[in-house]
């Protein structure tokens, strides 16, 4: 506890408590510096060693300092003190939006309508800036001295998707929790516009739709049960208003308002469908001074406001009809004289209505107020049911505070654990969160398919399971993107339970065979066999294989290719045949020239001839004219040559021979 007078962080001297709450004191404060009041929390010291808290409470002041509204509690420094850390807030006076209702009950509709909208355009400015409050609840919702509703009590709340609770541990307070919240899902914008639906539905009624002994036991009727319309417990409720409610409340977060603004839009539309009625004051009557040092404070002062009864150390005294955020509804015509004169007569009212209650506030805050001697010690209560362990806290004049958590290991109902823990000293009427099992929390698998790797394990694990990855080819799912879980989507499994997320490596690879040299219809059957398919086909002419012999391929063989990938061929086709010209009767250098325009390959040879006329002439061709034969072949042709002349041999003239005598006879 910080003693009064004392200077936190060289700037801010200590006034007085506020108040206790589970993770933090709440002081009145003067900055020094700037000469003005305002509350400082400080976390406990025991959490400041948590990483974890300490993290919580960093981030309750950054997702909070964005957030300049008229309807939300401000945020101006933060820092680090005495081994602990702290935050400086807005200062409020009020009162708490459920004191209120605990006062006063069923709310006019007009003004529940008017309270709950202001909450909305807070709700509309921190969601358009992506900061989800998490546990919107009257609570956490102060009337100050003006009628106006702040939100406060960002401790919780977070920006982006990122889950700073522990897995499985449901944040905020079980009569207001979303049923997505409660099933320990991913929270959304959705959630809460729930929980504001859960405000109007308590404001127009004066109880939640959802209750029970347990926490748990109010968790599964979140999940589970339809509310009783608001008619059923107040039939003064209007139609028109009843119906806004029930969709806010809607199991299903698509079946909600899709936006705060269109929440506020339909509270507008039914706010022009009631009968006319004149709007309920309702009082915030004060007490001199702050609260005392020592002394618990109740609702809006734990939340860094004076709680209900109570103003700041001036004295003023704080009296406020509810009005609208943006401004007072219209009246009756009349000039301004005539208004400012009503409003003059409602302040003597209100003034009057505050004296006369201050006497019956004063005794009952005396006869509420616990006793500030000494401190408590925490009692063991981890393994008991919730019911006696909030007994047991009770009795030792501490507050229970059940955060609901999924267990595999601790019965449902049963406490897990405590904070702070037993044997800590405290200040009676601190708080104590007990986490309370919920067993194994059994629920569906979310679908991740087509997500990123990082995507889908964010989704599972802020679904409460424990994802792993494995990579598998895939020919239809791109490389990186989820191709399914196992177990698959939509199969109802323990909360802590491993799921394994196949994650698609792209189409399988192979390695592409050697075809070359084999015939096409080879080369086709052995690219199947590999798993891949035959691409473009390439007819090319050759003399030295046999037509249908591929020649090249592309990719060559060895290269890997995706699974069903395209391999190119070359193809080796028959030289084509022409009819071979005649050439025969022409000189050699026509015939040459006829037979090359034909495409073939002239090869002269000479042949004698005694003519003349011809030498020279293509006498004769092989093969012969009209024969057909593939361009490029070789036709001979026979050019006419004169064969060499000879020179005959002379010889002498034989003498006749002398005639031989006729021989005689006898």
């Amino acid at each position: 506890m910080v003693e009064p007078d004392t200077i936190i962080d060289g700037r801010y001297r200590v006034v007085s408590r506020l108040g206790s709450g589970g993770m933090a004191d709440v002081y009145l404060a003067e900055d020094q510096l700037l000469g003005r009041q305002l509350a400082v929390k400080v976390l406990h010291h025991h959490f400041a060693e948590d990483q974890e808290f300490v993290e919580r409470f960093r981030r309750e002041a950054s997702s909070a300092a964005r957030l300049s509204h008229p309807n939300i509690v401000g945020i101006f420094d933060r820092g680090e003190w005495d081994g602990t850390y702290y935050i400086a807030m807005e200062y409020v006076p009020g009162r708490s939006l459920k004191a209120l209702v605990r006062e006063q009950g069923p709310l006019d509709p007009v003004v529940a309508i008017d309270i709950v909208t202001q909450i909305l355009q807070a709700a509309r400015f921190a969601h358009a800036r992506g900061v989800i409050h998490r546990d919107l609840k009257p609570h956490n919702v102060i009337l100050d001295e003006e009628g106006r509703a702040r939100v406060t009590d960002f401790g919780i709340a977070q920006a982006g998707a990122s889950d700073m609770t522990l897995t499985g541990s449901i944040m905020g307070t079980a009569q207001y929790l979303s049923p997505e919240q409660a099933q320990g899902h991913a929270v959304t914008a959705a959630s809460d516009l729930y929980a504001v639906g859960v405000i109007l539905y308590e404001l127009l009624t004066g109880v939640v739709p959802f209750d029970g002994d347990t926490a748990v036991a109010i968790a599964f009727k979140q999940v589970s049960a339809q509310p009783p319309p608001p008619s059923a417990v107040n039939p003064a409720t209007p139609a028109a208003l009843e119906e806004v409610v029930l969709r806010a409340l809607a199991k299903d977060p698509v079946a909600r308002y899709a936006s705060a603004e269109e929440f506020i839009v339909a509270l507008q539309a039914a706010r022009e469908r009631l009968p006319a009625s004149a709007a309920t004051a309702i009082f915030a009557t004060p007490l001199s001074g702050a609260t005392p040092s020592g002394a618990k404070a109740s609702g809006a002062a734990a939340q860094g406001v004076a709680p209900a009864g109570m103003a700041p150390s001036t004295g003023v005294p704080p009296a406020a009809l509810l009005l609208p955020a943006d401004g007072p509804p219209p009246g009756p015509p009349g000039g301004m004289d005539e208004q400012a004169a009503s409003r003059r007569r409602r302040r003597l009212l209100w003034g009057l209505g505050g004296a006369a209650l201050l006497a019956v506030v004063v005794v009952v805050l005396l006869l509420s107020s616990p006793s500030s001697d000494g401190g408590v010690t925490v009692p063991a209560v981890t393994g008991q049911s919730e019911a006696a362990a909030s007994a047991t806290l009770r009795n030792a004049g501490l507050i229970p505070v059940p955060a609901l958590t999924t267990s595999v290991t601790v019965a449902s109902g049963v406490v897990i654990s405590e904070t702070p823990p037993a044997g800590s000293v405290v200040g009676k009427g601190a708080r104590v969160t007990i986490a309370v099992s919920t067993g194994p929390g059994n629920s569906p698998l979310p679908n991740v398919a087509g997500l990123t790797a990082a995507q889908a394990t964010t989704k599972l694990k802020d679904a409460g399971f424990k994802p792993t990855t494995e990579t598998q080819p895939s020919a239809t799912v791109a490389s990186g993107r989820v191709i399914s879980t196992d177990p698959p989507a939509g199969t109802v499994a323990q909360a802590g339970s491993s799921v394994k997320v196949l994650v698609s490596g792209g189409p399988a690879q192979t390695s592409v065979p050697d075809v070359v040299g084999q015939s096409r219809t080879g080369a086709e059957s052995a690219l199947t066999n590999a798993k891949l398919a035959v691409g473009e086909i390439t007819k090319e002419t050759s003399t030295e294989q046999s037509p249908g012999t591929v020649l090249e391929q592309s990719p060559a063989a060895g290269s890997s290719l995706p699974v069903g990938g395209k391999v190119n061929l070359t193809v080796a086709q028959a030289p084509t045949e022409v009819a071979i010209p005649n050439v025969v009767g022409q000189n050699e250098a026509q015939a040459a020239a006829a037979l090359g325009r034909a495409g073939f390959t002239p090869q002269a040879s000479t042949q004698t001839t005694t003519e003349a006329s011809q030498v020279g002439i293509v006498l004769k061709q092989s093969p012969a004219a009209g024969h057909k034969a593939r361009k490029g072949a070789t036709v001979t042709i026979a050019i006419g040559a004169l064969a060499p002349q000879t020179t005959p041999t002379t010889t002498s003239p034989t003498p006749p021979a002398t005639p031989t005598p006729p021989a005689s006879s006898g």
